[in-house]
Formats: structure tokens, sequence, C-alpha cells
């Protein structure tokens, strides 16, 4: 008898995962959203890495443990997030290790904001094990890209 199917979303720390989902993925790209109510601009960075993060992921079909390296410079707004944000994900550059994007932060009736993202790409190991982690992100994987 197979274990009951684990709701990856709803089972992780509400800031763990800040993706509300995703909308389409390519080869050179992911786009996700966010729903924000009054929130300051922090979850939005840290839905951005996880944007480019989980399409790293999704590239290696899942075979990867993938994390941020670095964020680069970005406006921040001055005022509250309310609304959903579009998180474009777009790959510029990649090496067998390291991933290259420009994230699109999106809001209605809001200039969109561009940051630099780069994602680290390493095997699996005694750390980052390939028998917890490969089937946890393809599970929230498949979860995220369900519309609402």
């Amino acid at each position: 008898m197979s274990p009951a199917p684990v709701d990856v979303v709803r089972e992780a720390p509400a800031p763990f995962v800040l993706l509300d989902g995703i909308a389409h993925v390519t080869r050179s790209e992911l786009v996700g959203w966010r729903n924000f109510s009054e929130q300051p601009f922090w979850p939005a960075l840290e839905a951005a890495a996880q944007a480019a993060a989980l399409h790293q992921r999704w590239l290696a079909d899942f075979g990867a443990h993938a994390f941020l390296l670095s964020l680069g410079a970005c406006r921040w707004p001055d005022r509250p997030l309310t609304g959903r944000m579009e998180l474009r994900a777009r790959l510029l550059g990649q090496t067998a290790g390291a991933a290259a994007y420009d994230v699109q932060l999106s809001l209605p009736d809001s200039p969109a904001l561009s940051l630099p993202v780069h994602i680290g790409l390493v095997p699996y190991d005694d750390t980052f094990r390939q028998d917890i982690l490969q089937e946890r992100y393809r599970a929230l994987f498949r979860q995220l890209c369900v519309q609402p």
C-alpha cells in the first residue's frame, strides 16, 4: 500500500514556499505569481529566488539541488506590496554549476522591477539527500502548476 500523497505547499512552514502558483514553464523561463496584501518587499525577493531555483530543478528533472548564490541590485518599492505579483524568471546563461536569471517582478498598476538572480546547482549528496528532496520538489512543482 503506497503512502497518502503529501501536500507539500500546505505542509511547509508559511514563509518557506513563497510562490502561490506557476503559470507556465519553458526551457528559457518560468512564470509564477504571488499574492500580496500590504506586505513588505522582502518576500518578493525570496519568491524571485524560489522561482529561479525551481526552474533550475525542473531543467535538471529534479535530479540536482538548486540554491541561491546571489541577488543583484533592485530598486525597492516605496510602499507595501498589494495584489498579484507576476514573477518572470528568464534564464540568461548557465554552466554546469550556476545559472544567471533576470527576474521581472510586476504588480498591477506599477512599473516592473528587474532583479538579477544567480542560482547554484550541485549534485545531491549526504547533506542534500536525493531520497528526500527530489520527490519533494517534484511534488511542489506539480502542486504549484495547478491553476486555482
